[in-house]
């Protein structure tokens, strides 16, 4: 009988959590081309649709308006937000998103209300600047859990052709403005093993390409395929720090996961582990 991907995903999972030698891991996975949001139940998305355009920064006097703009209600607390109007590069929807960069903030920080296992954000024009940190304590503090960039995750999306038929692309691409054709577009989910929680996210850009992003996507409780059915979309890899765990760019992930798993394979094990260049 062929395992369905649900248990394969929790027999990942397990083994993962298992391992003696990878004790945080975060598991990627990306949803299919032109889709804005994450197909997890159960979470919490902030649209910025709600936010005038503008630069927010709990550094100055907080007005009214400031401080609705850096709460992300029953979810946690941001130390600055560039708010954008849609455009080439980013507006799920052809709508607000945020970005990080272009000569305003280097890095925005999402202080989580309470220690989370699951994020998602739709990651538009992805560059090689654009670094998305997990820490398990407030402001970027703590462990670093995992560390992922443009270049070693984004660009594991294949087929690297042109939306509708691949990752490339706005989707959104609206009459006034070009569709970005050189840059990725997707909406990537971060999922935690059992055990592996953050209580801060570190969205970074040192440079003025920008990091844009939209549809923050939030849940506290990790992935249970008992009651979330299969993971939604590709796998991409998976994370301890700054070191790749584990790396399945099949567009169907499962018969991997089925040749590591049947194998016996360890994720502890050399064959499956490799330094990253940050």
């Amino acid at each position: 009988m062929k395992p369905t991907k649900a248990i394969l995903s929790l027999s990942l999972l397990t083994l993962i959590a298992a391992s003696r030698a990878q004790a945080t891991v975060i598991v990627t996975y990306a949803e299919d081309p032109g889709q804005l949001n994450s197909t997890l139940v159960n979470s919490t998305v902030d649209t910025f649709n709600g936010i005038t355009p503008g630069y927010y920064t709990s550094s100055s006097h907080e007005s009214a308006a400031t401080q609705a703009a850096l709460t992300w209600s029953g979810v946690g607390t941001f130390t600055n937000l560039n708010i954008k109007s849609a455009d080439q590069y980013g507006g799920a929807a052809n709508t607000n998103y945020a970005v990080v960069g272009l000569g305003v903030n280097t890095q925005s920080i999402l202080n989580l209300n309470t220690p989370s296992s699951y994020f998602g954000l739709w990651w538009s024009a992805g560059d090689a600047k654009n670094v998305l940190d997990f820490y398990s304590g407030a402001n970027g503090t703590g462990t670093l859990l995992a560390e992922f960039t443009t270049t070693n995750l984004m660009d594991k999306l294949t087929p690297k052709t042109v939306y509708p038929n691949g990752y490339y692309g706005n989707p959104n691409a609206g009459p006034n403005y070009q569709k970005d054709s050189g840059e990725p577009f997707s909406f990537i989910n971060f999922f935690g093993v059992p055990g592996t929680e953050w209580s801060s996210i570190v969205i970074t850009n040192n440079g003025n390409s920008g990091f844009e992003a939209d549809n923050y996507t939030s849940r506290v409780a990790a992935y249970d395929p008992t009651t979330d059915g299969a993971m939604p979309g590709v796998v991409l890899e998976a994370i301890n720090g700054t070191q790749e765990v584990l790396l399945a760019q099949a567009p169907e992930p499962s018969a991997k996961w089925a040749m590591f798993l049947i194998g016996g394979l360890s994720l502890g094990g050399p064959l499956l582990r490799r330094s990253r260049k940050i």
